[in-house]
């Protein structure tokens, strides 16, 4: 009897083992799965048409800037705040920037969100010398600034978009 007692818990051990790998494979499954399809949107609406954007919004930038008085100039062009776009359940929802921003899906960073594609601790916003900068944490479906890939720590000016995920922040 306890030899059949062995041998019924060595095959319960072997299924809950297969049951723990599949589960892993369809967690690796889920996270980089959807990553090719991602990656396969992000450029192509970061193609030419989009490419072209941010230096278009600059242009309108500098000439809005062109034309007003004196007074107007004394306002700060340095980002304070990052504003949530999309998705539009969360849209409006903002952190003012500071020293440094952490956003992911882990409690304990500034901006939490309870996405899919977000990492626990995705990417980190931070300013060094007035200027804003972006750098992704080792997150799985990366970090895009203007629909290219965060490598090492990119710079973010006034209104570009930080895409997290399916989530897209706006430096303001």
């Amino acid at each position: 009897m306890p030899e059949q007692l062995l041998t019924v818990l060595k095959l319960c051990l072997l299924a809950l083992l297969y049951l723990f790998f599949l589960r892993v494979l369809r967690a690796v499954w889920a996270e980089v799965g959807p990553l090719r399809a991602a990656t396969g949107q992000v450029p192509r609406s970061a193609g030419a048409p989009a490419a072209a954007e941010p230096p278009a919004a600059g242009r309108r930038g500098r000439s809005a800037r062109a034309g007003r008085s004196r007074s107007s100039r004394r306002q700060p062009s340095v980002p304070t705040r990052l504003v949530t776009v999309e998705p539009a359940s969360r849209a409006g929802a903002e952190a003012a920037l500071g020293p440094e921003l952490t956003i992911g899906r882990a409690a304990g960073c500034s901006m939490v969100f309870d996405e899919r594609f977000v990492s626990q601790v995705h990417c980190r916003v931070f300013v060094r010398d007035g200027a804003v900068f972006v750098e992704d944490l080792g997150s799985t479906n990366g970090t895009w600034v203007n629909g290219a890939r965060v490598v090492g720590q990119m710079p973010a000016r006034l209104g570009d978009r930080i895409q997290v995920g399916n989530v897209v922040l706006e430096v303001r």
